[in-house]
């Protein structure tokens, strides 16, 4: 069930019109135009507002071009920047004038800066906007400066933003906020082309009885398929925390669905609300979330959707409004727009096209995936399909629905009822990673099936694409499945029920039906007094999330899939039998041992021991050739890896993180398809093994907080090696010389190692990341020059943990934005260092640097790490190639982020520095005079 919330109103808010643009940016260029008004332009575009910028130089002769009419016209917003040489613009005023005549006709909202000017010099046409008109009046005729004059006393007069004892950057984002909540209540609706919507909201709003005082419960009710089915299943304390948050009232009292009875009462009973409660299915919900009119204020209107009209008649609602299937019209219309994608049919299939609609009974599911399953289709195909339709009961919605299920193939067949039956609500991710497991085409058979409009993908919270389907799709295919074997589970391809597994365990006979147990995210622990799948002989995924009974007999070795959350077992009962596994996950399990010995799983992939934290040692992989990921991370008992796994030739990925007690990876790693190698906080671990010559492609290498004092000089084999991690290895004292040796290295963390001899960089030309710490700042800076004067790499970047951009910036300025004028001493490279502030714990995202309004870097900017809430600076070297145009005195540099940017993040300072032939021997020599 859902709901929607929000403040009770008696009129309704008229269609707004089209525009082009939300926002039209009126300012004088040579005041603002590469300082404040690029700051604002940029801050807008940030938060999605469509923003136009004479970026043409149209501001040309005497009279305004009709583009930039045109623009003014199409724009919901003008802003407009009142600086001290706008007056003097014949365009500007032009456009001020323009700006006043939409506002009046058309609405426009008007925004007005004080940008370096006093509201009443603008008022008054006094200092500098006085000076302006003295000159206008001229060379203009008086009839033209008197409508200027006119235009900027009335803007004068709107309240606008002052930039006098302002932070810039603050006033950008404060303007650029307040346009944003005024323009997204006034967006158009994005639910467009539905199909008879219109004359059954009207009926809707006559019944709610709009400017009466009186507390009004509205129902709407109607058969699965026309009222909306779509929302998540909750709890009823979440529904009511979700109530009382989207009205600004505190839940953090509310520990059950009778305290937030209580609350809801007492804080909603002088409020005017519109309370929409969507799909109910249970009196309880009711009973929780609007119990009495007098929980509610006066005029308050609770609408209330559901399928069961005893719900609403034991409510007693004043009003139910039920909603029927579409007239033939309507019908008409939404079965072409899918079929055809046209408003009417293609030549030829116009009798045909009144059959479907006349069977399907007006209900808009069955027309939308009739439509979908006959697109492009031939008319023979139409002719069989509409056969099957009359063949089937006309109220039975599931037959007609049935009718695109049987137009899939095999594989289709059984990954729409994989979904049905196991993954509607999953990540999708998560359920084609499985599907492919099990052998199916995952990735094209779930496009087919959201083409027929059986399934639908939608976003989490997260932003995560999640599979959804209609409650009646859902049905359709447990019904399917259901019907393979009415009167006996074990005879069923597929069990996902309880007692249905249950009793097929307990019978413990032989079956070939079954290919699929899955029991997911139980709250209420299950136990069995064994489970026996060995008699299933033809299982191929197992999923038992949530169980806590072993099992007592050996696993079937056609099994491909194993899932286990909370396994609570010892060890697996694998025998010397050849298995079908292709995965295994025991996350949170009770293992010791995995197995016991070499057993032939041969098929392995992937293996999930993590959080496994009885496990002891690493199992035998012998057996396992073709194993690419192990997850043993949070095994906080392991202690000892076995030979098989340092000598593994084709696994990718290891993780190890966190295994606390973990001393010794063994002697030498010998494994030669290793990509990743994730060692984050092993804290005993004070060695590294030796990296054998075959180790080449290991790119990714995490050593960050462990205990260990040195790499071993073996680690120049790794030349392959892209990053480097050994952020916190408070132990490390030095790098060793064959580091140098690592061409392929971009991104080096060596922050938080206090300890640590920082040698010159010189040797790793192609670094292009380099996190550490301050005190290690500049000298890197310097490095990199030097490194640059001799063909090194064009860019480096930083990522320093600190408060204050340091002294050694010789140009610092607060916000977004820093101006760095070319020397005309000998300069090498320019490092740029920008102050950042999260708001969020995890940043993530791939910024951009401009310079004077345009992106001017051609390498890609690495994403950001997790910086967390404390400022970081993000510094960027540059070789001074990069500024071949000498002409060009002024470079103003600013940081942009990304509108998807994962978390909130701002600039809070900006520092720059060229660096210079100087910079370079003022450091080799304090080197010298350290090392004397």
């Amino acid at each position: 069930m859902a709901l929607v919330v929000g403040e009770a109103s008696s009129s309704l808010t008229p269609s707004p019109r089209s525009y082009t643009y939300h926002v039209f940016l009126s300012f004088r260029g040579e005041d603002t135009r590469t300082r404040f008004t690029s700051h604002l332009y940029a801050a807008l575009n940030r938060n999605g507002i469509t923003t136009y910028i004479d970026d043409n130089n149209l501001r040309k002769g005497d009279v305004i071009s009709d583009e930039l009419l045109k623009a003014i016209e199409e724009s919901m917003f003008a802003v407009i920047v009142l600086s001290p040489n706008y007056a003097s613009s014949s365009w500007c005023l032009d456009e001020l004038c323009k700006i006043l005549d939409c506002s009046k006709k058309l609405g426009q909202h008007i925004v007005t800066v004080f940008y370096d000017v006093e509201p009443s010099d603008v008022r008054h046409q006094k200092g500098a906007f006085g000076e302006a008109f003295t000159k206008h009046e001229q060379r203009q005729d008086g009839e033209k400066v008197k409508k200027w004059r006119d235009a900027l006393t009335q803007v004068a007069a709107y309240s606008g933003w002052h930039s006098k004892n302002r932070n810039e950057a603050e006033l950008v984002e404060s303007i650029s906020k307040h346009i944003h909540e005024i323009l997204i209540p006034k967006l158009p609706s994005s639910m467009k082309n539905l199909i008879g919507i219109d004359s059954r909201v009207e009926q809707v709003i006559c019944q709610i009885g709009l400017g009466l005082n009186d507390v009004r419960y509205i129902g709407i009710w109607g058969m699965g398929g026309i009222v909306r089915e779509r929302c998540e299943k909750k709890d009823i304390p979440d529904i009511q925390k979700q109530l009382l948050d989207q009205m600004g009232i505190s839940s953090t009292a509310l520990y059950s669905e009778y305290d937030g009875r209580a609350i809801l009462q007492n804080s909603l009973r002088l409020k005017k609300v519109l309370l929409v409660l969507d799909d109910v299915n249970h009196e309880k919900q009711l009973e929780n979330l609007a119990g009495e009119q007098d929980w509610f204020g006066s005029g308050s209107r609770i609408i209330i959707t559901t399928r069961d009209q005893h719900l609403l008649q034991e409510q007693g609602v004043h009003e139910t409004y039920e909603v029927e299937g579409l007239v033939e019209i309507e019908a008409f219309n939404l079965f072409c727009s899918k079929a055809f994608k046209l408003p009417e049919p293609t030549e030829g299939f116009l009798d045909l096209t009144k059959e479907v609609v006349n069977y399907s009974g007006g209900l808009p599911l069955a027309l939308k995936v009739l439509g979908s399953y006959l697109y492009c289709r031939s008319i023979e195909v139409w002719h069989s399909a509409i056969g099957k339709i009359k063949n089937s009961s006309h109220s039975d919605i599931i037959d007609v629905l049935k009718i695109s299920y049987d137009g899939l193939d095999s594989m289709e067949k059984n990954i729409f009822l994989d979904i049905s039956c196991f993954f509607k609500g999953r990540s999708r991710d998560y359920a084609t990673k499985i599907l492919k497991l099990c052998g199916h085409h995952a990735e094209i058979g779930i496009d087919i099936l959201i083409n027929r409009s059986l399934v639908t993908i939608e976003q989490d919270k997260y932003g995560e694409d999640t599979l959804k389907m209609h409650d009646l799709i859902e049905e359709m295919g447990k019904l399917i499945v259901n019907q393979e074997s009415p009167d006996d589970a074990s005879k069923r391809s597929r069990l996902w029920c309880e007692d249905d597994i249950d009793l097929v365990l307990r019978q413990n006979k032989e079956t070939k039906a079954t290919r699929s147990i899955v029991l997911y995210d139980k709250r209420d622990e299950l136990y069995w007094n064994d489970l026996a799948f060995s008699n299933i002989c033809q299982l191929k995924l197992l999923i038992l999330d949530g169980v806590k009974s072993p099992i007592l007999c050996n696993i079937p070795c056609t099994l491909r899939v194993l899932h286990w959350n909370g396994c609570p077992m010892e060890t697996l009962p694998f025998t010397d039998e050849h298995y079908e596994l292709v995965e295994i996950d025991l996350y949170l399990s009770k293992i010791v041992h995995v197995w016991h010995g070499k057993k032939f799983l041969e098929k392995l992939k992937y293996l999930n021991l993590s959080n496994s934290h009885n496990l002891k040692q690493t199992p035998d992989l012998s057996g396992a050739p073709n194993l690419e990921t192990l997850d043993l991370s949070c095994c906080s008992e392991l202690n000892d890896i076995h030979q098989s796994l340092i000598h593994h030739k084709n696994l990718l990925e290891l993780n190890l993180i966190k295994c606390g007690s973990l001393q010794t990876l063994g002697d030498k790693l010998e494994m030669s398809s290793l990509k990743e190698l994730d060692l984050y906080e092993c804290n005993s671990l004070r060695k590294l093994p030796k990296f054998g010559e075959c180790m080449k492609r290991l790119s990714i290498l995490t050593l960050s907080c462990t205990g260990i004092t040195e790499l071993p000089t073996t680690v120049g084999n790794l030349v392959g090696l892209s990053e480097l991690d050994l952020q916190g290895c408070k132990r490390l004292t030095c790098l060793p010389d064959t580091i140098s040796g690592l061409k392929s290295l971009t991104a080096l963390d060596v922050s938080d190692c206090p300890n640590l001899l920082l040698q010159s960089l010189d040797s790793l030309s192609t670094l292009t990341s380099l996190l550490l710490s301050w005190n290690k700042c500049v000298e890197a800076c310097c490095a990199f020059a030097a490194s640059a004067s001799q063909d090194g790499d064009d860019v480096m970047q930083m990522l320093v943990a600190g408060e204050e951009i340091p002294s050694w910036f010789v140009h610092r300025e607060e916000g977004n934005g820093i101006t760095a004028t070319f020397p005309h001493t000998e300069t090498i490279a320019l490092a740029i260092c920008f102050r950042l502030r999260s708001t969020s714990r995890r940043i993530r995202g791939e910024p951009s640097v401009i310079c004077n309004g345009e992106e001017f870097i051609t390498e890609t900017l690495l994403a950001m790490p997790l910086i967390g809430y404390s400022p970081h600076f993000f510094l960027l070297c540059l070789r001074s190639d990069y500024f071949v145009d000498q002409s060009c005195q002024d470079y103003l540099f600013q940081m942009l982020f990304p509108n998807d940017y994962y978390g909130d993040i701002t600039v809070e300072s900006s520092g720059a520095r060229w660096v210079c032939t100087q910079d370079i021997q003022d450091l080799m020599k304090a080197g010298t005079e350290t090392a004397t």
